[in-house]
């Protein structure tokens, strides 16, 4: 996987770059995250957050921001029409006002570094992309972060992901809703965000899109330029991650990957199970012992040595069986939201199951 490097030469023609931030109910950190963007040392920057319809203090800090800063423009985002969903409308809102020949697409909790936008472009341009998601710190407090929010790396480093990277293959890419660097023209000629009304899991959507016409879309560690906190103790990454699990298994691709990820959810956590049983008594044959050890230790090993490539803490590895455990419910939680109760929740809308797609 490609890095973002500050000693990669900038190109002698600097692209315009807007960059586009939907916004809803942020307070939290929309304040440093949007300063982050201010403070780029790319000169040919604009900032364009959309305020989409927030009920907290998330327009007061925009507008304060606003007559600070003439870099920054604030939309003001309207309902969602029908069949819309709330982040790819204004996703469309923002683009709509943007007049860069680049779109850095970001959530509005990233803290970029000043030299983030440069990077990327660079990056971009030196090695003829039409589109990089950008693979940020994620920053994990407490036991459940850190146990939990390692699934994404994993799931990455440890899956099929590296595919995503290839050429060779036209049907999938990596999104990054952290950041994702696009050619104006790439993302227009891949439908934009009215392309993507219903959609989900917008990021990975688009940069599936862009790659099935035709462009050339990587995935980069940016983990020395962007930090990203995405969710805050346990409740939040549970309910987080059950809004939208669900809609990446869908059709015939998406049952594999459904069976495929049930399946290693189990042998990631049966084999630690067996152990403890056997240390609490239970009658476990000795080749059923030793096979549940082997592939506890590998598992072991294998989480040590992306902690130890991404520089993460090495103690959640031992937690590992933990995890996914945890993570067979969250993905139970979000098949019954979607099938059963059919409705999706977040940031205080709710929509109809039905009109959702991945």
């Amino acid at each position: 996987m490609w890095r973002l490097d500050p000693a990669r030469p900038r190109p002698p023609r600097l692209p315009f770059v807007s960059a586009v931030v939907p916004a809803r109910n942020e307070e939290r950190g929309i304040e440093e995250a949007v300063r982050s963007h201010l403070a780029q040392d790319y000169p040919d920057l604009e900032v364009i957050v959309v305020d989409d319809r927030s009920t907290d203090a998330t327009g007061a800090i925009l507008a304060r921001l606003a007559a600070e800063h003439p870099r920054l423009r604030v939309v003001s985002g309207v309902e969602p029409p029908a069949g819309w969903l709330g982040k790819p409308h204004a996703l469309f809102q923002g683009t709509r006002a943007a007049r860069g020949e680049l779109l850095l697409l970001a959530d509005a909790d990233v803290r970029y570094a000043p030299d983030a936008v440069g990077q990327a472009v660079a990056l971009l341009e030196s090695e003829r992309l039409d589109l990089i998601a950008l693979f940020p710190r994620l920053e994990m407090r407490g036991f459940w972060e850190n146990v939990l929010m390692a699934y994404l790396p994993v799931s990455y480093f440890l899956g099929p992901a590296f595919l995503l990277n290839s050429d060779r293959q036209r049907r999938f890419a990596a999104g990054a809703g952290a950041g994702m660097l696009v050619r104006a023209a790439s993302y227009r000629a891949a439908g934009g965000h009215e392309a993507l009304r219903a959609s989900v899991i917008d990021d990975l959507h688009l940069a599936t899109r862009v790659r099935r016409a035709g462009g050339r879309c990587r995935m980069v560690r940016a983990d020395r330029a962007m930090r990203l906190r995405m969710y805050r103790g346990f409740r939040e990454i549970v309910d987080g991650f059950t809004k939208n699990v669900a809609y990446v298994f869908e059709g015939g691709w998406g049952a594999l990957l459904a069976a495929t990820t049930a399946y290693s959810f189990l042998a990631w956590s049966l084999p630690a199970a067996v152990l403890i049983a056997s240390v609490l008594g239970a009658a476990v044959p000795r080749t059923d012992l030793v096979l549940a050890g082997v592939a506890v230790g590998s598992m072991l090993a294998a989480r040590a040595g992306i902690a130890l490539f991404l520089d993460y803490p090495l103690w959640p590895a031992v937690t590992h069986p933990c995890m996914a455990a945890v993570w067979i419910g969250i993905m139970a939680r979000s098949f019954a939201w979607r099938f059963l109760r059919r409705e999706m929740r977040w940031r205080g809308r709710t929509y109809p199951a039905a009109t959702a797609r991945f």
